[in-house]
């Protein structure tokens, strides 16, 4: 469906030359949600609009649906691109018409007549809940409606695929969780493959099947979501989990606790991280009856990842040194996680250095 390969881009301003995507390479299947993930400035709002071409690569190939988008003309490229919609974080509503308008905009020029393109128009905001909301006008609506708005207006051509800019970003939880189910609907209703830019880890840990992380331009990895929140291999994406999961939040809570401080003058604090299966294993019961630990669960949770249970706890192992130490490599064994104490403030404060 969309293949990006060795894409670079270059800016030029002044005597400086900026590099904005260094050599990235992306193939997303038909029909999927696809996210990419990285601070501002990582790269991945240029790379995406190389979709489409509104920002050409300065070097690298863009296909798209079969077709080599980089030797398309000018009249070829305005027909690909009415099959990639795309929404933005502030929306880009036209504050003078209404909401019908707005919608019915991108198909000035088509074969539709009138009637068809009433109907069309009726159809969408129908299909994004605003059916009512017709003859408003943008200033009357919340930020939810006038993205659902957006998201209709980027419908309006039957796109084969949706780009979705930081699109829940100025929205509030609440908000930014309609939106994000809206656009799982219409994945599975419509077929569309949609590419979301986030740098929230919460938005692709509830919508995306896959998922890029980006930095400073590269690519940093990629993988499903199952696999990039139980096996992360970078630092940066490591973070963003944590952030994601809250962990950084229940660290600084725990660390800071004075039980935590005796745990960690008497033993050795973990996370401990699950996933499928080994979520309802008794480990926990095993190192206390077969290697002579103590074990103080501490936090813990478990969440649904495409219907794999993924699990993190974070506990207080107490002992002999060569039981705690037999007690984790058992653990390791049967593919069970883990963060020690250090690893994860070294990454809580990787964090705070980015911010």
């Amino acid at each position: 469906m969309i293949e990006l390969k060795d894409i670079d881009v270059l800016f030029h301003s002044d005597k400086r030359v900026v590099s904005a995507v260094k050599d990235v390479s992306i193939d997303i299947q038909a029909g999927e949600i696809f996210g990419i993930v990285g601070y501002s400035g990582a790269g991945k709002s240029t790379l995406v609009r190389t979709i489409n071409l509104l920002q050409r690569p300065t070097k690298g190939s863009v296909q798209v649906n079969g077709q080599d988008m980089l030797a398309l003309s000018a009249s070829e490229l305005r027909q690909a691109r009415k099959k990639i919609g795309m929404i933005f974080q502030h929306f880009n509503l036209m504050e003078s018409r209404t909401i019908a308008e707005n919608v019915a905009f991108p198909l000035k020029g088509s074969s539709l007549n009138k009637q068809e393109r009433a109907a069309k128009v009726a159809e969408l905001l129908d299909l994004v809940g605003l059916r009512d909301k017709s003859d408003a006008y943008p200033s009357q609506l919340s930020g939810g409606q006038k993205q659902r708005v957006a998201i209709a207006r980027a419908l309006a051509n039957d796109p084969d695929i949706l780009l979705c800019d930081e699109a829940t970003s100025a929205l509030d939880p609440k908000t930014t969780s309609s939106i994000l189910e809206l656009l799982r609907e219409l994945n599975q209703q419509l077929n569309i493959t949609i590419v979301i830019i986030t740098h929230e880890m919460n938005v692709v840990k509830d919508l995306c099947d896959r998922v890029a992380v980006m930095e400073d331009g590269r690519l940093l990895e990629q993988g499903t979501i199952v696999e990039i929140f139980t096996q992360p291999q970078e630092a940066l994406t490591k973070e963003f989990i944590n952030t994601a999961t809250h962990l950084d939040q229940e660290l600084a809570l725990v660390i800071g606790h004075e039980s935590t401080n005796r745990l960690r003058e008497q033993g050795q604090l973990v996370r401990l991280s699950y996933v499928g299966d080994t979520t309802t294993q008794p480990f926990i019961t095993k190192l206390v009856q077969d290697y002579h630990v103590q074990v103080n669960i501490l936090f813990g949770h478990v969440e649904i990842l495409k219907d794999i249970p993924v699990g993190n706890l974070f506990v207080g192992i107490t002992g002999a040194d060569q039981d705690i130490k037999a007690s984790l490599f058992y653990l390791e064994e049967h593919g069970v996680g883990i963060q020690t104490l250090s690893e994860l403030i070294e990454a809580q404060a990787l964090k705070e250095d980015k911010i």
